[in-house]
């Protein structure tokens, strides 16, 4: 065999094993889902819509018009026409609790009378007659004056049984005797963080009423009624997991996790991961609101340090500074209209959160804080403030969750200090609580500073939405579409009845565009989670997260967005939900 003919032959070789590997390249090319004929909204600025989008693995590999989406369909491609339906990023969840589902699963209380309330306890006592603690969710505050709830009703239905019924914003209790007795709980005992969480009181006698006022208090009873059962914990956030899928929902900050201790809750959501069997995307933060606790950025840091898998990361540490209007514990800057001079006190001082957060900035870890009344928000960014000065350079991300009371001067300092505003927009309704709200806050604060999104924007900043499930103001719900359709009509939702007090829930020029809305809870949400480059908007190279709806929300009348279905979600190029 002479030179040139092995050259040939070497050749030949060269150019089968070429035209192989091409052959292959182009095979891989082929996509395993394509979606055609659609109204495909990408939050993608630079291309917002499309009608095609080709999906290989994990990863989005086309967006583009259904002509251009032909070569990545292969004999193996699931081809979905989408026959006009709109196609999504998957939602992103900035604020929910998913490891406190165990707290829904008690009796539904989400009535408009006490009567309906104490009604919906007893038949949940009577369905489990072994129980040895009758538990409950979402009573409303509006059911009863300002000094809340007493414990005579309950001790009526339940003389013998101890009763804890958590309120529908999840930061108060309502309990019997019983339970009052068997957590040694009396006139003598003393309040868990006097001024912040407290056991009301019969002013003559000193005694108990019933009413467990925010957190530290409910869980000072509560933990002597029952050891928190942590594999129950975990089965019902499992079970709960597939309806958030059902929602759309792909991503979520997880708020905190409050029934477990953190590491437990992260190795939990790290195991459904294993398992294959965790259809969301987590990122989650520790839950510090006990003033005790000296170097909380250092227990979040070690926790980063240990919780990063592909599906699960550790990432914030979430700060409580206030609670809420309902029980005075919401710090406000005006008077509470029925308390002259008192203004709310904080939970923790705003010394240690200045302290706490300058850590987290120097660190380079985010801060995600609940600041629920204005003087809570300007306490947050105050601390941001400080910390931006000191570290500039930091990658540190700050999100002031709720800030449902804004002042002007407020709003202007979201996009100064690039602190993104997080609330849930389907609390800024006119429900039947509004009166309350009004009677407790006063008209001028409640009809010119609540819910104050489309004033943040306009100034340049950014909004983030989140349910905060299983907490609410009115209706508990975890559903992405209705949130959406509130923060854009500040109306109430139809399938909760004609209860509105007013058509639009001032004030009115807050409501927000659809436009606006959808990247609040796509991009902008997924910005909080530290993850905008990887999903939150339809781009090639971004992972394949995406929500398929039964109509084009730009087509139907607004008030018809919350009852929208689902057709399909996909986290991570795998189906995690389809419509039968």
């Amino acid at each position: 065999m002479n030179v040139s003919f092995k050259s040939a032959i070497v050749l030949a070789v060269y150019f089968f094993l070429v035209a192989a590997f091409a052959a292959g390249a182009v095979a891989a090319d082929k996509a395993d889902y394509v979606f055609k004929n659609g109204a495909i909204y990408t939050i993608d600025s630079k291309n917002p819509t499309a009608q095609a989008i080709a999906i290989t693995g994990k990863y989005i590999t086309y967006v583009g018009t259904d002509e251009g989406v032909q070569p990545f369909i292969g004999d193996k491609t699931q081809v979905i026409d989408l026959k006009g339906q709109m196609l999504l990023p998957g939602f992103v969840e900035s604020h929910i609790h998913p490891t406190t589902a165990l707290l829904a699963n008690g009796a539904d209380l989400q009535y408009s009378s006490v009567e309906q309330v104490v009604a919906s306890a007893k038949k949940w006592a009577d369905a489990h007659p072994d129980a040895k603690l009758i538990t409950g969710f979402g009573w409303r505050y509006m059911l009863f004056p300002t000094t809340g709830p007493t414990r005579e009703p309950l001790d009526k239905v339940f003389p013998d049984r101890p009763v804890f019924l958590f309120a529908i914003d999840g930061h108060s209790a309502w309990v019997n005797s019983k339970a009052l007795a068997l957590a040694g709980v009396n006139a003598r005992t003393p309040d868990p963080a006097p001024g912040f969480s407290w056991f009301q009181r019969d002013p003559k006698t000193g005694e108990p009423t019933g009413w467990l006022v925010e957190v530290p208090a409910g869980q000072a009873v509560l933990s002597k009624l029952q050891t928190v059962d942590e594999n129950a914990v975990i089965s019902a956030m499992t079970q709960r997991l597939p309806e958030f899928s059902a929602a759309g929902i792909t991503a979520v900050f997880d708020a905190g996790i409050p029934l477990m201790p953190t590491p437990l809750g992260m190795q939990a959501y790290q195991d459904l991961e294993k398992e294959n069997k965790l259809p969301i995307r987590v990122v989650a933060s520790y839950y510090w609101n006990n003033p005790a606790i000296e170097d909380p950025a250092g227990i979040a840091l070690d926790l980063r340090s240990k919780y990063h898998s592909e599906l699960v990361q550790f990432r914030a540490l979430k700060i409580n500074v206030d609670g809420g209007e309902s029980q005075h514990t919401a710090v406000m800057l005006k008077p509470y209209a029925d308390r002259p001079g008192f203004h709310g006190d904080f939970l923790l001082d705003p010394k240690l959160v200045n302290a706490a957060v300058l850590k987290a900035q120097a660190n380079g870890l985010d801060t995600h804080c609940h600041c629920y009344g204005d003087g809570g928000t300007r306490a947050y960014l105050d601390a941001v403030e400080a910390a931006r000065k000191a570290y500039p350079n930091s990658p540190s991300r700050h999100t002031a969750a709720h800030a449902l009371f804004l002042t002007d001067e407020e709003v202007a300092r979201f996009p100064k200090l690039n602190v993104t505003m997080q609330t849930s927009a389907q609390w800024l309704d006119p429900n039947p609580t509004i009166p309350m709200m009004v009677e407790i806050l006063g008209k001028d604060v409640v009809f010119t500073e609540y819910g104050r999104m489309n004033s943040v924007l306009k100034a340049g900043g950014r909004v983030a939405l989140g349910t905060d499930w299983p907490a609410s103001g009115y209706v508990s719900s975890y559903r992405p579409l209705e949130a959406i359709q509130v923060a854009i009509t500040r109306a109430i939702l139809p399938q909760y009845g004609n209860q509105q007090m007013m058509p639009v829930m001032p004030p009115e020029d807050e409501r927000i565009t659809l436009d606006q809305a959808l990247k609040a809870y796509t991009l902008d949400s997924a910005y909080v989670l530290d993850l905008e480059k990887q999903i939150g908007s339809l781009e090639v190279g971004k992972l394949a997260d995406i929500v398929v709806l039964e109509k084009d929300l730009y087509k139907i009348p607004p008030s018809d967005i919350s009852t929208t279905k689902v057709q399909l979600t996909m986290m991570n190029g795998k189906v995690t939900y389809r419509a039968e």
